[in-house]
């Protein structure tokens, strides 16, 4: 039970991360009117990370019943952090500062210094969230090279 519930936890959360990062963001960004994305993209990050936290923690608690490496436990702790650090810092600020910015277009105000302060900061926290997406993704490659030797031992 512990294997199965491991592997659903992971195939949900690496499969989630996979298309919304390389599949769905992209093709949502490159078809769809800026301002419809990021109101898309608010709604859709909040469940994003909740999900994946849910997998990560679920892998977190059977991993000890399964017997894998330290190194393996190490990489889903370092990905569960920087989902956390995205669903409660990273993506509710800037969702907040995109929101801000986006005011300040609607009301003709593109080239106040609020607004360059909005858009440098808007710039500066969603890669901040893109890096810590990038991070937790790599842990879950590490994850899946040590699950994986696990399963054709």
């Amino acid at each position: 039970a512990a294997g199965t519930m491991h592997l659903l936890g992971f195939g949900t959360w690496m499969g989630t991360v996979l298309y919304t990062t390389f599949i769905a963001g992209l093709t949502m960004y490159k078809n769809l009117p800026r301002k419809t994305f990021g109101k898309l993209q608010s709604k859709l990050f909040p469940q994003y990370f909740m999900l994946s936290s849910i997998c990560i923690l679920l892998q977190i608690v059977t991993l000890p019943l399964l017997g894998l490496s330290k190194t393996s436990s190490n990489a889903l702790y370092v990905a569960l952090a920087m989902t956390l650090v995205n669903q409660f810092y990273l993506e509710p600020v800037s969702t907040k500062t995109m929101f801000a910015r986006y005011e300040l277009e609607d009301a003709g105000d593109k080239e106040s210094s609020k607004y360059k302060k909005l858009a440098a900061n808007f710039g500066k926290y969603h890669g901040m969230s893109s890096l810590t997406n990038l991070i937790g993704l790599i842990g879950g490659f590490v994850h899946a090279v040590f699950l994986g030797a696990s399963l054709v031992a």
